[in-house]
């Protein structure tokens, strides 16, 4: 097996086949590689040099292929190279299932033998329903052990595997058996899913704005259903289960470089309650929302949050791009 994509190796040698050959040197070099006699007769002093580097590495090796990939790291932390060409490299290692965190490059995660095969699956064994409608669960019996699952019913979607590294609108639609040209009604539920205004704008900028639909960019998956209980929350509340207190659903969430993110979007009655007609600031509200959020950073998200001020007051644009800064995802 080799580790490093034929797509991305082709894309790098024709990068650094612009650079100077004292660049190509240090480079490769201070990654640890060491050229050698290619056997392939190429034009130019700097092809025949990168060919020479390329002609020492064994890519089914994961020695060589980790050296590969610290070459390409020192690019990105490179100020002679421009940031045009910097972003061009990372998306092209990202869009090749490579983990980019600021100028490390790695290989995704291969499980071990105690570790499971899908970590999604892992993670959710159920699958993960959204929508705004709450889920039904069925567990039933089979020839060695009970099937646990949620029910796929109208006005609910379930993501059910094949989410890792990255999860984009293409991967969902064929997962539905939908291709772009037939998947007008898969957006328009999507969209529909939303429960508030200021969902449904930060959604559709969001959409609008890097092309969701059409580009290798994380999926805003909304109304995600992250915990469950058969009882509701008032049963919950009167009987002092703890899951009472608990988020159930996610204003959106979305998976990407093997991570995953909880969205939400504050309205006025998390951080305040209401005595007549006003609102008043309630540090026991306030004090429920960063509980909130060291309990899912607690269970691995990575969390984002905003106010629905914000929305109001037509930031949205500038949230969608912080967002978009955060987790690093290649703009179309």
């Amino acid at each position: 097996m080799e580790y490093i994509s034929s797509a991305l190796r082709l894309e790098f040698r024709e990068f650094c086949v612009e650079l100077a050959l004292r660049q190509i040197d240090d480079i490769f070099q201070m990654a640890g590689i060491q050229p050698s006699q290619s056997e392939h007769a190429v034009n130019g002093a700097r092809r025949s040099r990168v060919e020479d580097y390329y002609a020492s590495i064994n890519w089914a090796n994961l020695a060589d292929a980790q050296k590969f990939l610290k070459a390409i790291g020192l690019v990105l932390s490179q100020s002679y190279i421009s940031d045009e060409l910097k972003g061009q490299i990372r998306n092209a290692c990202i869009q090749n299932g490579l983990i980019v965190e600021g100028y490390q490059v790695q290989l995704p995660k291969i499980p071990t033998s105690d570790e499971p095969n899908d970590l999604f699956m892992h993670q959710f064994p159920g699958g993960l329903p959204f929508g705004l409608i709450k889920p039904e669960f069925s567990v039933t019996a089979g020839k060695d052990k009970q099937s646990l699952k949620f029910e796929l019913n109208s006005g609910i979607g379930i993501i059910w595997r094949d989410v890792y590294p990255n999860f984009d609108f293409s991967t969902f639609q064929i997962a539905c058996g939908i291709n772009s040209e037939t998947n007008l009604a898969l957006k328009k539920a999507l969209f529909a899913m939303n429960q508030t205004e200021y969902e449904k704008k930060f959604f559709q900028t969001y959409a609008k704005h890097f092309g969701m639909a059409d580009n290798h960019i994380p999926m805003l998956i909304p109304q995600a259903w992250i915990q469950w209980h058969s009882a509701s929350k008032k049963v919950l509340q009167a009987s002092g289960r703890p899951l009472a207190k608990e988020l159930y659903r996610i204003d959106f969430v979305a998976f990407w470089n093997n991570h995953r993110y909880a969205i939400l979007i504050d309205d006025i009655s998390h951080y305040a309650i209401k005595c007549g007609n006003q609102w008043m600031a309630d540090e026991e509200a306030y004090s429920k929302r960063l509980e909130e959020d060291r309990k899912l950073q607690l269970e691995g998200w990575n969390i984002f949050r905003m106010s629905n001020w914000d929305i109001k007051q037509d930031r949205v644009s500038e949230i969608v791009i912080d967002f978009q800064k955060i987790i690093r995802f290649p703009v179309p």
